[in-house]
């Protein structure tokens, strides 16, 4: 598009140009503004005279760079003025060159192929970004495709292994889910929904650790001497050294590290009590505070090591009384929110 209000100027202009280029003269700057507004597909590049009347070149590039489906196309400016604050004034509303009148065609010509060359870099290199995020975002794909195969391979695993960790597993995810969503809403600990997606399904790996236990350790922790109470403990650290070891191979992979957190400090308590590091407060990673908390609610609700299980009221009771001991205190208060829905699951 050629904008200039000057009849001789536009069409020396147009006929410089319309042997190599589609042409389309304006002879305002409201009138161009008009166009722009109903074209379909815009002008690829705008030569825009600066002095015109009623609507001169400034108001016409600020219109244009304010307008998202316009504001990419490259403005040249076409000037008599000799004044280095009005050509500042031009670069600064997002002028890409500016040609003082009068000016030759093959200047015209030359300056305005540069501009179409860098035009055409551009968009190829568009088109090879578009492409690179496309294979990135298949990649991402198969990353994500990998764990869940993983999650699902020890899952496979635990449940060949024992229904019961198989069957925990499940009830804690689906807790969880309700869980981070309402962390999420809380919006008071820096959680967000891709946060909670790998979360979830990190979550179901917490247990694997028992894989490695006794038939014993994993029927019934009522009656268990204290050597076993002791082996059994070492679930957490029998699990996480296992995602460790795939650590080692696959590198800075978030999901991996909230299994290996979940893994191994699903039994820390708030109070520095439980294990198996002993870490305390906000050591605990917040994936495992969260977890223990769900964690220990089904427990209360199933095995209860070894005593009968509690009901949902004294279950949500112990947990109350527990916070800022066993848990995390804030936390505690999210999950008391949400007791009436985690009484409403079933299975």
């Amino acid at each position: 598009m050629i904008v200039d209000d000057n009849m001789t100027n536009l069409i020396m202009a147009k006929k410089a140009l319309e042997d190599e280029y589609e042409i389309l003269p304006v002879s305002s700057g409201q009138i161009a503004l008009e166009f722009l507004h109903d074209m379909p597909s815009p002008p690829d590049l705008i030569l825009l005279d600066v002095e015109m009347p009623e609507v001169n070149g400034f108001y016409v590039i600020s219109e244009i760079k304010n307008n998202e489906k316009l504001s990419g196309i490259p403005v040249i400016f076409l000037t008599a003025q000799d004044d280095p604050t009005t050509e500042v004034e031009g670069y600064f509303l997002g002028a890409v060159d500016y040609i003082k009148k009068p000016y030759s065609t093959l200047l015209l010509r030359k300056r305005l192929d540069v501009h179409i060359r860098l035009l055409e870099s551009e968009r190829r290199l568009n088109k090879v970004n578009d492409s690179l995020q496309k294979a990135l975002t298949d990649k991402i794909h198969n990353i994500v495709e990998l764990e869940y195969a993983i999650v699902e391979m020890f899952v496979s695993l635990m449940s060949n292994r024992s229904n019961l960790i198989a069957e925990h597993s499940m009830r804690v995810e689906k807790y969880m889910s309700i869980y981070l969503d309402a962390l999420i809403r809380f919006g008071q600990f820096d959680l967000k929904k891709e946060d909670a997606d790998l979360l979830l399904f990190a979550s179901k790996m917490h247990d694997i650790g028992k894989i490695c236990m006794t038939d014993r350790c994993l029927a019934d922790m009522g009656d268990l001497s204290l050597a076993e109470k002791e082996f059994n403990h070492a679930h957490t650290v029998l699990g996480s050294e296992a995602v460790r070891r795939v650590m080692n191979v696959v590198s800075n992979n978030s999901f991996l590290q909230y299994a290996y957190n979940m893994c191994r400090y699903h039994h820390e308590r708030w109070d520095g009590k439980g294990y198996p590091d002993k870490l305390m407060t906000t050591d605990i990673p917040i994936e495992a505070r969260i977890l223990a908390i769900v964690n220990s609610y089904d427990s209360f609700r199933n095995q209860n090591d070894g005593s009968p299980p509690l009901t949902h009221a004294e279950a949500v009771n112990r947990i109350r009384l527990w916070g800022g001991t066993h848990f995390d205190p804030d936390l505690v208060d999210v999950f008391l929110s949400i007791e009436r829905e985690i009484e409403r699951i079933t299975f």
